[in-house]
């Protein structure tokens, strides 16, 4: 990608984004918000807004599966955290325990673990939307493949299942049951598939590289005139 300059009404609107952030970061102290899940809520959404918004800028395959993947792997891993049921530095804990020889968990581990296993779950997620953006964007140039227009359509699909899960979870106030879950769990994976067919038929994209692979070359010049 070619060095673009950024103008000065871009870098107001990038500050008025950030104010806004500390605004809604200031609101949800009072909330009681993990700040790891403000975090990645607000860095989802200042992303596409700065990418494409601000700086004009094309979104391609890589920053689609990124923001999807990166979203999914941190709900799961939160959720998994929360219940206890993944301890992403358990490792850590048992290379502490057996430097020092402490075999009980401490207070200060209690509070490191607490807050800790929240960022690593964060790292873990977005390491691994960078893995597996890379790799769609390795598919897309090399295969020919419009994944970009797909996950297009998915991230749509993403939207609407997480306005349908925030709804649901206002109405239970956070304590909807096992099958309550399950069934918004099928919803999402619904709206995921059915996004990305709908950008597969209204969201193709446009780039003459796309094109390019798709096996449609642009006619040259010295074609159109003799069309």
């Amino acid at each position: 990608m070619s060095a673009q300059r950024v103008s000065i009404g871009q870098v107001m609107m990038i500050v008025a984004l950030a104010a806004v952030n500390l605004a809604v970061t200031r609101a949800a102290l009072g909330l009681d918000i993990y700040p790891q899940v403000l975090v990645v809520l607000l860095g989802s959404i200042d992303f596409p807004i700065i990418w494409k918004l601000i700086l004009h800028r094309s979104l391609r395959a890589f920053h689609y599966m990124f923001l999807i993947v990166f979203f999914i792997a941190f709900c799961v891993m939160a959720n998994l955290v929360a219940t206890e049921r993944l301890h992403p530095l358990g490792l850590l804990v048992r290379w502490y325990q057996h430097l020092t020889g402490e075999k009980t968990d401490s207070n200060s581990l209690v509070v490191f673990l607490r807050w800790g296993e929240l960022w690593m779950a964060c790292f873990l997620s977005f390491a691994l939307a960078c893995v597996i953006g890379l790799v769609a964007a390795w598919l897309e140039r090399r295969r020919g493949w419009d994944i970009a227009a797909f996950l297009r359509g998915a991230l749509i699909g993403l939207g609407f299942s997480g306005l349908l899960n925030t709804v649901v979870h206002t109405v239970w106030r956070g304590a909807e049951p096992l099958s309550v879950q399950w069934i918004l769990t099928v919803i999402e994976g619904v709206c995921l598939i059915l996004g990305g067919l709908l950008g597969l038929s209204r969201l193709k994209s446009r780039s003459a590289e796309t094109r390019v692979m798709l096996g449609k070359p642009i006619a040259s010049a010295q074609e159109r005139r003799a069309q």
